[in-house]
């Protein structure tokens, strides 16, 4: 679990808070995926308040950038004295906020003169059309502009044991094994010595895969290996049947959402702890400890504890 937690809290990650998803649906977030875009949205409730929420992303995922949607209600508190605040707190953080169109310039200009100039946020306002369809191209470019994919190319999914493959090899038969992670364009594995003897650059065919129940086969060639203590790392490039590198249509089509699916499933659970120990803290008339509560070695034992 331990490398798990570690995988998970790598990599530039966007955060949209309390999201209006009448305008800004989460099927979005699957496509900006294909672009190299890591986004997630965090919800308000009744139980944790949303600052609590923020201090804990902020302690946990340090390369992040948060929007704020601007036109949701909050509990005894306003938007701009909260992102004041934060501002304050962590004088590096990277914010933005969203809101719906208004139905003037002048209000349009307050908004931005008060988050951009006032408070000094950097990451720009984003002003939400009615019509949704249009929203995907606005946000879109304001992550461009914000380098929201950090230096990668392809969002990795950190796989557990929900993510199979299986190949035949001429010389020492079926091997097969969980991935480690997956992308659109690759793939890696850890097999033990010997299982597979594979040159570097060969192109295996017809590898067989199962990501959360999701089952196709595709090409790969083998890019990189590398000892570890666990057994050899390899690391496979997706090549289509024509040759070209990367998956065929039809399969990167189909893999997209599980790919999405698995990256969720982890980053919702490894928050889910968190705000769930500081709801705990909470309701026993604790004020949370979030140094402790994010301490990644405290969180990675704590997670281990509760797995055996």
């Amino acid at each position: 679990m331990s490398n798990l937690v570690d995988e998970i809290v790598k990599g530039r990650k966007t955060f949209f808070i309390a999201p209006d998803r009448s305008l800004f649906p989460q099927t979005y977030l699957e496509e900006y995926l294909t672009l190299g875009y890591e986004c997630y949205f965090i919800d308000t409730d009744i139980f944790l308040p949303i600052e609590i929420k923020i201090d804990i992303i902020l302690s946990i995922f340090k390369d992040s950038i948060l929007f704020f949607n601007i036109d949701a209600p909050l509990q005894d508190n306003t938007w701009p004295r909260l992102i004041s605040q934060l501002q304050e707190k962590y004088p590096e953080a990277q914010f933005g906020v969203t809101y719906s169109k208004r139905q003037t310039p002048a209000e349009k200009a307050s908004i931005e003169k008060l988050y951009l100039y006032t408070i000094g946020i950097h990451c720009g306002c984003i002003q939400l059309e009615y019509q949704k369809k249009n929203n995907f191209e606005l946000i879109e470019r304001m992550l461009y502009a914000n380098q929201a994919a950090g230096r990668r190319k392809n969002v990795r999914a950190v796989c557990t044991n929900n993510c199979k493959f299986q190949f035949v090899s001429e010389e020492t038969g079926i091997v097969q094994g969980n991935l480690n992670d997956i992308s659109i364009s690759h793939f890696s594995v850890t097999l033990p010595e010997g299982m597979a003897e594979i040159a570097q650059y060969e192109k295996i065919q017809d590898i067989a895969f199962t990501i959360k129940g999701l089952r196709f086969h595709s090409d790969a060639v083998l890019y990189i290996t590398r000892n570890t203590e666990a057994g050899i790392l390899y690391v496979f490039a997706f090549s289509t049947k024509s040759g070209q590198g990367g998956l065929d249509f039809s399969n990167k089509k189909l893999l997209i959402p599980k790919i999405y699916e698995i990256m969720v499933d982890n980053c919702s659970e490894l928050l889910d702890k968190l705000f769930s120990s500081a709801t705990r803290q909470r309701k026993n008339f604790q004020k949370p400890n979030l140094e402790a509560l994010t301490d990644l070695n405290n969180l990675i034992e704590n997670i281990d504890k509760n797995e055996k």
